[in-house]
């Protein structure tokens, strides 16, 4: 039942929407809606950019306790605190993760991918198998996007990541610690008491797009991706996540 009451409410939306519900226990696909259609990333494309961060520090060429000051060039505008600090005490690289990932920081966000570089990301996300997933450009880039390059995804995609991090629990599991560290959570866990579940998951929205994905500890660990674009108001992506978050919990919660 709850999967036609899902579709029903997509069904119902006015824009483009991809939803994929699948348990990572036991590897069963729930539910895959548009599983395929890309979507803007928004800052949903910070995922792959943990995910190499955390490669690199297991295969020994980043140490995530060193601190680098970040520059003024990554200096961002927009979410995040980081371009507010003093600047006197630098944040380690593992810190800048946390920040790029609770509060969406985009000056963490651009100082990683400057550690990283955006070649080395993009090919960590075809190595995976994410084919329509793609880094583009830093965040508030506004130059870069007006020549065409932006930042891109899929739900299929975002289960293949979250799948790696959950069965690589050894190389991702602070990764998946930093996740359930989210303190944006006004999509799909909006009418949810947050407290009573663990949710490692990432957000990311523009004024003509919303996205959340990540897995929530219910039952079972259930994955769970919803991405939409071509809003005419931001507040009907908000509403259709916040419906289609309930849902699922309400079904998997026992």
């Amino acid at each position: 039942m709850w999967k036609e009451n899902l579709m029903k409410l997509i069904n119902g939306a006015n824009f483009p929407s991809g939803l994929l519900v699948k348990n990572l226990k036991t590897g069963e696909l729930f539910m895959s809606h548009n599983a395929d259609m890309v979507f803007p990333a928004c800052s949903i494309i910070k995922l792959p950019i943990l995910m190499t961060l955390m490669d690199e520090a297991a295969d020994g060429r980043l140490d995530l306790n060193e601190a680098v000051p970040v520059s003024a060039a990554d200096l961002a505008e927009g979410s995040g605190l980081v371009r507010h600090m003093s600047g006197k005490n630098p944040l380690s690289w593992r810190d800048h993760a946390l920040f790029m990932i609770a509060v969406s920081d985009n000056a963490s966000t651009n100082h990683l991918i400057s550690r990283l570089g955006i070649d080395l990301i993009n090919a960590k996300i075809r190595r995976l198998g994410m084919g329509s997933t793609i880094l583009g450009r830093k965040m508030m880039d506004f130059e870069a996007r007006a020549q065409g390059k932006d930042n891109f995804t899929s739900c299929r995609d975002l289960s293949i990541l979250f799948e790696h991090f959950y069965s690589n629990d050894n190389i991702y599991g602070e990764a998946l610690y930093i996740l359930k560290q989210q303190q944006h959570n006004e999509l799909l866990a909006a009418l949810l008491d947050t407290d009573a579940f663990e949710f490692a998951h990432k957000t990311g929205g523009l004024p003509h797009a919303r996205n959340d994905a990540g897995i929530m500890y219910l039952s079972d660990p259930v994955f769970v991706a919803f991405m939409s674009k071509e809003l005419e108001q931001e507040k009907d992506g908000l509403r259709l996540a916040h419906e289609i978050g309930l849902e699922i919990y309400e079904c998997f919660r026992t």
